[in-house]
């Protein structure tokens, strides 16, 4: 990273995030130790890559390329945050300057501060039930809060975007 941001930076960032972005509370399963683990992110898109090259030089992260329809959409990109303390850093720092996404933020930041009194459980110390039961009742917060649409919001697990697209692929393969 450069230089520490100024206001206005942390502002402008906010703005992307509140118009533009998604703060997400991910998780995964593990086969092998039979349990999920969590994750915070900040995830913004665009069609003008060089802002999102500007949050990653500023803020890390990386800049990837969604896939598009050829002549159906623009190209797009999106910024993802690092993970973790990368994410926390950016996450205070925009905070006071969001307008629209306060709740997810604050929500997010409960997530990383119960993460990382959890980190000192690791090895021969499990994390606690009660501790995995709250950054579960976190990741359901979070998936309630970026809800769209009007239907109403239904505590249901989603697929992987693996998942997705290899069901798309095969209903376009059945003509579905």
């Amino acid at each position: 990273m450069a230089e520490e941001p100024q206001a206005t930076d942390w502002a402008y960032a906010a703005g992307f995030v509140d118009g533009e972005g998604c703060i997400a509370v991910v998780r995964s399963f593990s086969r092998t130790r039979g349990r999920y683990y969590y994750g915070v992110t900040v995830v913004v898109t665009n069609t003008d890559r060089r802002v999102l090259d500007w949050l990653r030089e500023v803020w890390s992260g990386h800049v990837q390329a969604l896939g598009t329809r050829p002549g159906i959409a623009r190209m797009s990109w999106v910024w993802r945050s690092p993970m973790g303390a990368g994410a926390q850093r950016f996450l205070e720092g925009v905070r006071p300057w969001l307008r629209m996404k306060t709740k997810q933020c604050d929500n997010a930041l409960a997530m990383i501060a119960l993460q990382n009194r959890s980190r000192y459980t690791l090895g021969p110390r499990p994390i606690p039930p009660e501790w995995l039961a709250e950054q579960e009742e976190h990741y359901w917060i979070q998936r309630e809060l970026n809800h769209r649409g009007t239907a109403p919001f239904v505590k249901r697990a989603m697929h992987s975007p693996r998942q997705i697209s290899r069901e798309r692929a095969l209903a376009a393969n059945l003509g579905l």
